[in-house]
């Protein structure tokens, strides 16, 4: 999308003007692209669980942040197939919406996470990737969102309060509490993390269980001083 020219205007800017001034409105600079979407298939979802859970009774995984990892190659199995048809049609929407240009594109790792309530992961980027996602297979009661941070390093530099934050220009993080079926696909670039939920007699002993997953393209890209070929 093009914004170039547009103005984004929030409130009421001539609100205590003088005819001194002639207000143009603002422009939102540098926004970041985070693409939220539902698999209402509810079908999608529990197959994948159950993949998933087969996996982790016959396969080692890895053990990482207090929780349980498959290997990163789920897109190859079969039983998988289905659903990264859905992850691969997803991530068409937020290339084409951000119109990158391509031949095509694919999922180049894709994982599952198992882990207790309360289990942090650390705050990290994706590398090796363009676009990267998210969807949800289980959120049992006190599971935590993925909670996402504001890449720019100088931005908390002056922090005013503000009666009305927004994270689209602030430096803070942002999540929202995930219901299973959710994705969420992301620049592989932005840092993300999950924090540490404080364990209670209330939550039961269900997993959190995730998939997460990497988009790259196949492309020739003509910039000039920075062409590159994506194969």
């Amino acid at each position: 999308m093009n914004m170039a020219g547009k103005h984004i205007v929030i409130g009421d800017w001539n609100k205590n003007m003088t005819n001194k001034i002639d207000y143009n409105g603002m422009v939102s600079l540098f926004a970041t692209p985070v693409f939220l979407s539902h698999i209402t298939d509810e079908t999608i979802i529990n197959d994948a669980v159950d993949n998933v859970l087969k996996l982790k009774e016959k396969t080692p995984g890895v053990q990482r942040y207090g929780g349980w990892v498959t290997d990163d190659n789920l897109q190859t199995l079969p039983e998988f197939d289905s659903l990264s048809s859905v992850l691969l049609d997803a991530a068409k929407v937020a290339l084409d919406e951000m119109t990158i240009k391509r031949d095509s594109h694919y999922i180049s790792c894709m994982w599952a996470n198992t882990a207790p309530i309360g289990t942090a992961h650390g705050e990290h980027i994706h590398s090796n990737s363009i676009y990267s996602g998210v969807l949800y297979l289980r959120t049992p009661k006190g599971a935590g969102p993925t909670l996402f941070s504001d890449p720019r390093p100088v931005v908390n530099m002056l922090r005013p309060d503000y009666e009305k934050p927004n994270p689209m220009y602030l430096g803070a993080r942002w999540g929202q509490l995930p219901k299973e079926g959710d994705l969420i696909i992301f620049p592989s670039w932005l840092p993300h993390s999950v924090e540490t939920v404080p364990r209670n007699d209330t939550l039961g002993d269900d997993a959190r269980i995730t998939l997460s997953f990497n988009i790259m393209i196949r492309s020739n890209v003509e910039f000039d001083t920075a062409k590159i070929e994506f194969k």
